[in-house]
């Protein structure tokens, strides 16, 4: 025979869904079930129409978690209680894994089971007696938030050490569920209706462990929690409760402390309660109100979909535009949901927005949402990615490029804070801006945010193996453990079928067959150097002034005036073409004898990807994931070592227009059969390695895995 004991308050959607699962796993095991309600207004009537068998009492007030509990301890009699929180669902084999324990171990006064969040992560329901550490390093406190393998947070929160499958004795168990021994509760007494709610669970261990019984972890018993529905409802009232518990319980356990000692306790603990009131008014004069009310259907209404909400800074032209495009649109719709939220490009980027045309994936437009660091409109954004949480109720946010990365993932650390979810979080490296971008001083301050935020993100992606050991190993951004190698994907038939489109863009340029077309295709900005090619390109008409050559410069940016007032003092403007953007660009490589890139830092450039599947061969800088594209060296040119011949392509050193130089030269006169290899090579590696089918596969697993825990 056993009792349950339920106390409730507003929470009646949640506990009919408990008593299904309670009568569901029982099976035949003679139990009572006692439902305290304090003082509920949500209909709490239909408890006894749907289970006549509760006994159910209906208190005039809200007497408090502790004293409601007690009512019902003093009705029953079984040797075994199992109190139970409202907003909690008993798996399967609850009660016939934890009390056949509790027969066999007659020193065990109370067993706590694994508790977990409707994800499948597991609570840390198992913990340490708190010390004052506790106030800062807690379960979900932001400090444990943001560096969760501190040694503090570790020796307070027990369930971690858990194998998952043998009892663990622990200090206390959280009172959302836990099985009594009967004779322990007689012995000890009851429950402290000092503590109107928090942290009485705790003080009731304490006193087990004093009275000679045993507080034990019982993992193979298993629940469902929905962390604070009951108390977000009145959230000034119980963030004071809790904080008023805190104290009760550091004076009952410290009664000789010196009062300086207390007077500083409380004063921390005003503060403490002063902040999360603060946090929450900024969140509701933002807007947000609190996603706990919802009710189970509303939180999710298909529980089978994965929900993504996908978020990057711009949508212009470049790899990332494309790589969001894919996975936004691309993901298997009968298994993820999947938003795209983007920011504003500015005037002289390409837009690619474009590829959204027909799809029923449009993306979210914040206008706020810009390159530029500007602190009101960050905040703004903050603001408007709360909406957009509070609203879907995302499973995983994963952000792209460092604009959204960082505003979004403070969202996210704030959101989980003040409304106790647990939304994954996942950002993927495009590139960098610790190399090239900015001054020393700059850059290193990206590195220390870098840093903070990845302590708050599940998973980093990295899209080459060199920017994963750069990200771990060179900025010390995260550990190699955390940062997932995952490569771009594309759809490739248009460049893979390119030829069709031959002669189309030299017609358009005005220029015959025979002329060497060398490009260069990218955002006109800086840390493209162009300067390095055109010096390249200078020097290279020098040694060859018979040369029949145009050199294509496809994008636009920031830096065309300055490029093409450089060209034309380089007395270049007669063989240096700027196109501008070119949305069908696989007719631009269709007509190229030979892709260039400069860049002074790259992630996975695109360009490049796109000229080995059009059977284009390529030259770039040495720098980012470019060597992972080329793959290992062939063997140095026997005119000089200052560019390398790679399987795949040509590398020369960073910022080495002579070097440079010399491998254009190469290419001009290089054997055609050696060319032809290198490039077979370069198209079947990247149609292995690229193919957008790849990245739709390694993303879909990679959520599934997350959401498993």
């Amino acid at each position: 025979m056993i009792d349950i004991v339920i106390v409730n308050f507003n929470s009646t959607d949640y506990l009919l869904e408990c008593l299904q699962s309670i009568y569901a796993d029982i099976e035949g095991l003679p139990a009572a079930i006692w439902i305290e309600d304090n003082g509920s207004v949500d209909g709490i009537d239909r408890i006894t129409n749907q289970f006549p068998d509760v006994m159910l009492t209906r208190n005039k007030k809200n007497l408090g978690f502790a004293a409601a509990v007690n009512q019902s301890l003093k009705k029953g009699n079984a040797p075994y209680v199992v109190l139970l929180n409202p907003d909690s669902r008993i798996l399967k084999g609850f009660f016939n894994n934890i009390i056949p324990f509790m027969e066999q171990n007659s020193q065990v006064a109370i067993a706590g089971p694994r508790i977990m969040d409707e994800d499948g992560s597991v609570q840390g329901s198992a913990r340490a007696f708190p010390t004052p550490l506790t106030a800062l390093f807690g379960r979900s406190s932001l400090f444990s938030r943001i560096f969760p393998n501190n040694p503090i947070t570790s020796a307070n929160i027990l369930t971690n050490r858990s194998d998952g499958i043998h009892p663990m004795e622990v200090d206390w168990v959280s009172g959302a569920c836990m099985v009594i021994r009967r004779k322990a509760v007689h012995a000890v007494g009851y429950f402290d209706e000092r503590f109107f709610m928090y942290w009485e669970d705790a003080d009731w261990c304490k006193r087990m462990w004093n009275g000679g019984w045993k507080v034990v972890y019982y993992p193979p018993a298993n629940i469902i929690h929905h962390v604070g529905v009951s108390s977000s409802q009145h959230f000034s009232k119980s963030r004071f409760e809790f904080h008023k518990s805190v104290y009760l319980l550091f004076e009952k356990y410290s009664p000789a402390t010196p009062w300086l000692i207390k007077v500083m306790v409380i004063a921390s603990l005003f503060t403490r309660f002063g902040l999360l009131i603060m946090l929450n008014g900024i969140s509701r004069c933002t807007g947000i109100q609190d996603a706990c009310s919802f009710t189970p259907s509303q939180a999710r209404p298909d529980s089978k979909k994965i929900k993504i909400l996908r978020l990057i800074a711009r949508l212009n032209v470049g790899g990332p535009a494309i790589h969001v495009h894919l996975l936004t649109t691309g993901l298997n719709p009968e298994h993820f949901e999947s938003v795209l939220v983007t920011g504003m490009i500015s005037e002289k980027e390409g837009d690619m927005s474009y590829l959204f045309q027909g799809s029923v994936s449009k993306p979210y437009q914040l206008s706020e949402m810009q390159r530029d660091i500007r602190i009101p409109m960050d905040l703004r954004v903050i603001r408007r990615i709360f909406q957009f949480i509070r609203k879907m109720q995302p499973d995983i946010v994963h952000t792209h490029t460092a604009k959204a990365g960082f505003t979004a993932r403070i969202t996210v650390l704030l959101y989980n804070l003040i409304f106790r979810k647990n939304i994954k979080i996942v950002h993927t490296f495009h590139g960098h801006v610790f190399d090239g971008y900015f001054s020393r001083t700059k850059s290193r301050f990206f590195i220390l945010i870098e840093r903070v935020l990845a302590r708050m993100t599940d998973v980093i992606i990295a899209i080459s193996e060199t920017q994963r050991r750069d990200l771990a190993i060179k900025y010390r951004i995260a550990p190699l453990k955390k940062i997932r190698e995952i490569e771009l994907g594309f759809d490739l038939e248009p460049f893979l079928s390119s030829g069709v489109s031959r002669g189309r863009f030299r017609e358009k340029l005005g220029v015959g067959s025979k002329t060497i077309l060398v490009g260069i295709i990218g955002r006109l900005v800086p840390i493209k150097n162009h300067e390095m090619f055109f010096e390249a390109v200078r020097r290279l008409l020098d040694e060859n002034p018979q040369i029949d050559v145009r050199f294509v410069v496809v994008g636009d940016g920031e830096c065309r005036q300055y490029l093409e007032a450089y060209c034309r003092q380089a007395h270049l403007s007669d063989y240096v073409v700027f196109c501008g953007w070119i949305q069908n660009v696989s007719m631009v490589y269709a007509d190229l004898n030979v892709l260039a890139l400069t860049s002074l830092n790259e992630g996975t450039p695109v360009s490049i990807i796109e000229a080995m599947a059009s059977s284009v061969p390529v030259i770039a800088t040495q720098v980012g994931g470019i060597m992972d594209l080329m793959g290992s060296p062939d063997n140095f040119s026997a005119k000089t070592s200052r560019f390398m011949i790679c399987e795949r392509g040509l590398l020369c050193p960073n910022g080495d227009s002579e070097g440079f130089f010399m491998g254009l030269d190469y290419l001009f006169g290089e054997d055609p059969k050696i060319r032809e290899t290198r490039i077979q090579r370069a198209r079947a590696y990247v149609v292995k390695k690229y193919a957008k089918e790849r990245l739709l596969k390694d993303i879909e697993s990679l959520y599934d895995q997350l959401m498993k825990g």
